[in-house]
């Protein structure tokens, strides 16, 4: 590992880290935690479809403007507040910006062109990594408008399948956490209101008929099934009779 708290990125320690001598080989590059701060060369990879810089010191992204293959990009950890070059991936799929100093829903409007963008990552819970914008009261509705296509937040799904369940998961977790703090007085306790609502149960019982319609479909097929095999062997068994007699 380069030992630098101030690395820029150069032609040599592209070679080295990925073992190729043209730049524009280069497809996929680690660099987490080596210390950089100047990308340098980098934008040369032309042909970069994968690429971690996690766990440096990056505050500027343009030099990252001529990657227009890639595809997954790990950010984590660094010193980002603005995110001007990333607009120009078109083929970026994985965003991971967690653990940096995005503090506005602003500084995110450069993405939100990037037609095939699927999974962004603004807060990683596991290892504790955020961003500011991440404490605004209407964070998750407010990305999620910014970016309709998206099909993973913060690794939790947002379409397709089990989606339902992580959004009941999700609204569950903001009420309790709206519920008030018990006061120490000694008025007279008062109800609280319920920590589920209506629409709640909704979404567990519509959960549950979409999988209760799959397996009566299941079952159904079972049985036409076994109709169908019962029906050849009384076939094969009169013949069979026939046959012998």
């Amino acid at each position: 590992m380069t030992d630098a708290s101030d690395l820029k990125v150069s032609k040599q320690l592209l070679k080295t880290r990925s073992g190729e001598f043209d730049l524009a080989s280069i497809h996929s590059l680690f660099l987490r935690d080596v210390g950089v701060c100047d990308l340098g060369c980098l934008g040369e990879c032309v042909s970069m479809e994968r690429l971690d810089l996690s766990h440096n010191h990056l505050t500027v992204l343009h030099k990252l403007a001529g990657l227009t293959t890639l595809h997954t990009l790990n950010l984590a950890a660094n010193t980002i507040t603005n995110l001007e070059g990333l607009q120009s991936l078109e083929q970026l799929q994985s965003l991971n910006l967690s653990g940096n100093l995005i503090g506005r829903f602003e500084s995110l409007l450069c993405l939100t062109g990037l037609e095939n963008l699927q999974d962004l990552c603004l807060q990683d819970r596991t290892n504790k990594l955020t961003n500011p914008v991440c404490q605004h009261v209407n964070y998750l509705k407010e990305v999620q408008r910014m970016f309709p296509r998206l099909t993973t937040l913060d690794g939790e799904r947002l379409q397709g399948k089990g989606s339902e369940l992580y959004q009941l998961c999700r609204e569950i977790d903001t009420q309790l956490q709206q519920e008030p703090v018990a006061s120490a007085s000694l008025s007279a306790p008062q109800h609280p209101a319920p920590w589920l609502q209506p629409k709640d149960w909704q979404m567990a019982d519509d959960f549950q008929n979409s999988m209760l319609c799959d397996a009566e479909e299941q079952l159904t097929d079972l049985l036409a099934s076994c109709k169908r095999l019962s029906e050849e062997s009384e076939e094969k068994l009169h013949y069979s009779m026939l046959g012998s007699s």
